[in-house]
Formats: C-alpha cells, sequence, structure tokens
C-alpha cells in the first residue's frame, strides 16, 4: 500500500503523553536514543544564557529528570515542543522498523522535523541519531528564542474574570485560541476588520473548512472574542484559548527566526532537501520540501511564521503521492482527524492505522 505518514504538533498533546515517553525511556532498545537526547538536551542547556536557559526549564530540570518519576515536564510550549519530537523520532528508529510503502510524509507544525527526519530514510543508527539530536536542538533553541520575545500588556484583570464567568472550556487568555463553526471567509474578514484599528492577530492555522486557530498578543484575541461574542456565542461555534505559551505561525515571532540564524553553528548542519529521499510536504501550500535548499529555514518558516494550510498540504500529499494509507505518528488524533475532515468528498478512500502497528522493538 502506498503510505503516507504523519505527524501530529503540540495541539493534541495530552496527559498520556508523558507515561507514553516514559515506556519508551524504560525499554531497553531505547537506551541509546534516550541517552543521545539527554545529551543534546544538556548541551542546550549549557549554550544558553542563564535568561534563556531558564526558557528552557524553569526549576533547572534536565530532560532526564522529566521522565522520571515522580517528576514532571515543565509547563508551556518549549517543553511540550521537545516531548513531542522525542516521541515521534524514537518511534523512527532504523531498527524499529518503519512502515511498508511509504510514499511521503508530513508534519502538523510542531511535527515538521520528524517529517523530515522520516523523509530522510537512514538506516545507519549513528547517522540517524545525529540527525535526530540536531533537530532537537533546532526545536529546543527556536522555542526558546521565541519565548525570548516581549509577550506585550497583560490582559486586565476584569476583562479576564468577565471571560472566565461564560464558562468556555480550555485555559485563561493565552496567544492563541481555536475556533470552529465559523467559515474561512467570514472569519477573514472578521480578522480583518478588527485588524484596522491597530491589532495583528493572524489567522494562524487553518486547520479543516471550519475549524481554525487565531495567533496574536493574548489582550487582543481577548478583545477580539468580547468584539465578536454574539457571532463566537451562537449554536454551533466552538471558542477556546489554547495552553501554547507563544503565538506559533504568526509574523510576530520572525525576531525570534532571525534570532536562531545565530544559533546555526551550536544546532549543526541538517541535510538540504534533495536529501530526502521521500516527499516531505510542506503545510504553507501544495509544495514538496526536496526542492528547498535549507529545511532549517523551512522549519523556521513553516513552525514559527507562516499559517497552516492544512486541506492545501493534506490534499496535495495525498493526491501527489497517490496514498491510500495513512500511518499515524501522533502522539495526539488531531492531525488524523483533520485530515480526515479536510479529505472528505475527495472520492478516495484512506486507511487510518497507528504506528504501534508497525514498531518492532529489538529488531
Amino acid at each position: 500500500m502506498r503510505t503516507l505518514l504523519l505527524f501530529d504538533g503540540i495541539g493534541s498533546t495530552n496527559e498520556n503523553l508523558l507515561p507514553a515517553l516514559r515506556g519508551l525511556h524504560s525499554a531497553p532498545e531505547n537506551s541509546a536514543f534516550f541517552q543521545a537526547a539527554f545529551d543534546a538536551f544538556d548541551e542546550v542547556a549549557a549554550y544558553l544564557d542563564p535568561p534563556a536557559r531558564a526558557r528552557l526549564s524553569p526549576d533547572g530540570s534536565a530532560l532526564r529528570q522529566w521522565l522520571g518519576a515522580p517528576g514532571g515536564v515543565p509547563a508551556g510550549s518549549v517543553a511540550a515542543g521537545i516531548c513531542v519530537h522525542l516521541y515521534q523520532a524514537c518511534h523512527l528508529q532504523p531498527a524499529r522498523g518503519h512502515p511498508d510503502g511509504a510514499v511521503g510524509a508530513l508534519g502538523h507544525s510542531i511535527g515538521l522535523p520528524a517529517a523530515i527526519l522520516a523523509g530522510l530514510r537512514l538506516r545507519r543508527t549513528d547517522e540517524f541519531l545525529g540527525v535526530a539530536t540536531a533537530l532537537l536542538r533546532l526545536v529546543a533553541v527556536s522555542l526558546v528564542r521565541a519565548h525570548e520575545l516581549d509577550g506585550g500588556p497583560v490582559p486586565d484583570a476584569d476583562a479576564v474574570a468577565r471571560y472566565l464567568t461564560r464558562g468556555h472550556r480550555g485555559d485563561g487568555p493565552g496567544p492563541m485560541a481555536a475556533l470552529s463553526g465559523v467559515p474561512r471567509a467570514e472569519l477573514h474578514a472578521m480578522v480583518a476588520a478588527f485588524n484596522g484599528s491597530g491589532s495583528a492577530l493572524t489567522v494562524g492555522l487553518t486547520n479543516s473548512p471550519g475549524s481554525h486557530v487565531l495567533s496574536g498578543l493574548p489582550v487582543e484575541l481577548l478583545a477580539f472574542y468580547f468584539a465578536h461574542e454574539p457571532r463566537l456565542g451562537r449554536v454551533g461555534v466552538s471558542w477556546a484559548f489554547l495552553p501554547s505559551t507563544i503565538p506559533f505561525h504568526s509574523p510576530r515571532l520572525a525576531p525570534a527566526a532571525r534570532r536562531v540564524d545565530d544559533d546555526r553553528r551550536f544546532i549543526g548542519p541538517l541535510p538540504a532537501g534533495d536529501q530526502l529521499r521521500l516527499p516531505v510536504y510542506a503545510t504553507d501550500g501544495p509544495r514538496n520540501l526536496q526542492g528547498s535548499p535549507d529545511l532549517v529555514a523551512e522549519f523556521l518558516a513553516q513552525v514559527l511564521l507562516r499559517p497552516i494550510e492544512w486541506e492545501l498540504a493534506a490534499r496535495h500529499a495525498v493526491s501527489d503521492a497517490a496514498v491510500d494509507r495513512v500511518v499515524d505518528f501522533g502522539p495526539g488524533p488531531s492531525a488524523r482527524r483533520f485530515t480526515r475532515e479536510c479529505l472528505d468528498g475527495v472520492g478516495r478512500r484512506l486507511r487510518f492505522e497507528p504506528v504501534r502497528q508497525f514498531s518492532r522493538p529489538g529488531r
């Protein structure tokens, strides 16, 4: 079967991720992988200055401590992004066995590094660990740099209290908010009108025809909610702030992306697109990264700066590679669900299967 490898992002990570990582860590066949990851994390901590190091791990704990009982993972997008990459990369180790018939890879936001790793199809363990740890350094440093940016004014306490009385699911005001039930064209018009007063909200993710995520300053997102509360309160419409601690897929993160350019020597070299043995599909439009000369620049653009157009990306990947099966590497269900929704009505039947069916530890 012609198989697309699918990698989820941070958005749907949940309480099951840490137990799953601990389970992988406890398996003897994964010891070399996790030792390399622990060493890479320690290198990042040593490279960063003290304020930046506190963004990596506020309590100073190391990655090996995150996976040790009874400790836990620090809250925020830095730790979440690192854990998502570890989970996905661990399943891609050469010795674990890969799905047969793989013809392409697609990663949702922070899932892009794993999609790149899958697309390289590295067979030697030393080569694999070298690229996987360089990608881990890229993920960690990029998210730290994004968190170093000024988060803007803090939302008014009375406004926050008024919002919380509405009984919405999810967290209080943050830099990203998910909404569904508003058509794409209408939402873009609402955002454009709101930005006319000087704000800079972005429709950062179009996950499916009716599912979007807005990115921006928390104070602006809260003001947007109150400005459109009658529309957002209708039956069939949902709104929820996400636990993300930075506005992914927003031009507000451009200074962070520029800063990461200065960190490239530490991150280490990564292959160019022409070294990908499988097509790895972009999420900002229908294109294949095998033609990209700089995959670090692609990471910074697609994870930090550019909006996700998941319907365009998913449809292009499935049609371009003539896919009839999708193997989902998780860790959450969102990318799989969005892909199903975006492919409704395209006339192609796809099988969706979890990666665990194909993992062969120790072989």
